[in-house]
């Protein structure tokens, strides 16, 4: 045996099989990886097909929006109305609104909704039914906050037509969710939730649980400049902001729209 052959080793079956092993779990790796970017970027291209059929909604949604209230008249309290009731009797009215319709009373703080209104008597008089809305849900007291006294003026700051609130918390997931259908008053969002919910489920394909379709309408106030007899003041400006929130397979995009939020 010659001093070459004599220091020449082979590969044990153990470091074989620590080699093999290594190298799988790299194979495995790489597999899992590669799998896992595959289907974020499937993911990806449905979020860009998405944003087209969000930016349909947001164009239907600016259809339907109506930033300048119907006054129906000149309506007027009728007579004096102690704080804390919940009907209000009304005057000057050429039209009934719609219940869902929301006023201010000059002198009575807070915004109301009108729930019901009676019809009008001889004298051309209805009373509506209120309702708080400028207070968060589970409010205990949602009655007149002040007393209103005869006479003043009241407006409307936006009609339950051509008003985005309906659309608050649509959750496009339900389209299909008889139950869901079933449960909603205005057949206009029906319709609309029905279209909607069909052309996510077009390109996004069916949704898993934790996916999430949803619309959010929320009255928010933002600080604007103008200018005012040759001075720059600042102003508080109501705008109406609508989130489209779509998730995903872990990912989540947020699609916002605003709107001038009444007169």
């Amino acid at each position: 045996m010659n001093l070459k052959q004599k220091f020449q080793k082979g590969v044990s079956l153990v470091e074989g099989m620590t080699a093999c092993a290594v190298l799988g779990l790299a194979v495995t790796v790489f597999m899992t990886l590669q799998s896992t970017q595959e289907r974020d970027f499937s993911n990806l291209r449905k979020f860009d097909k998405a944003a087209y059929a969000v930016e349909l909604i947001f164009e239907e949604l600016a259809a339907v929006y109506n930033p300048v209230a119907a006054q129906f008249g000149s309506p007027r309290v009728n007579e004096d109305t102690d704080g804390g009731e919940s009907q209000l009797e009304v005057r000057g009215l050429a039209q009934l609104p719609g219940d869902g319709d929301r006023i201010i009373i000059e002198g009575v703080g807070g915004e109301y909704e009108v729930t019901d209104s009676t019809p009008f008597d001889a004298n051309n008089i209805t009373t509506f039914s209120l309702e708080r809305s400028d207070v968060p849900e589970g409010t205990p007291n949602l009655n007149l906050a002040s007393d209103a006294v005869e006479n003043a003026p009241i407006t409307f700051i936006s009609n339950a037509e051509g008003s985005l609130q309906p659309y608050n918390d649509l959750d496009l997931t339900k389209f299909e969710d008889s139950d869901y259908l079933n449960d909603m008053t205005n057949d206009k969002v029906e319709t609309d939730l029905v279209n909607w919910g069909g052309l996510l489920k077009k390109h996004l394909g069916p949704a898993r649980e934790g996916d999430q379709r949803l619309i959010e309408v929320e009255e928010v106030d933002r600080d604007i400049s103008v200018i005012r007899n040759g001075t720059t003041v600042t102003e508080t400006e109501r705008i109406l902001r609508v989130t489209i929130t779509i998730e995903q397979g872990g990912i989540e995009e947020r699609f916002r729209r605003m709107f001038l939020a009444g007169t």
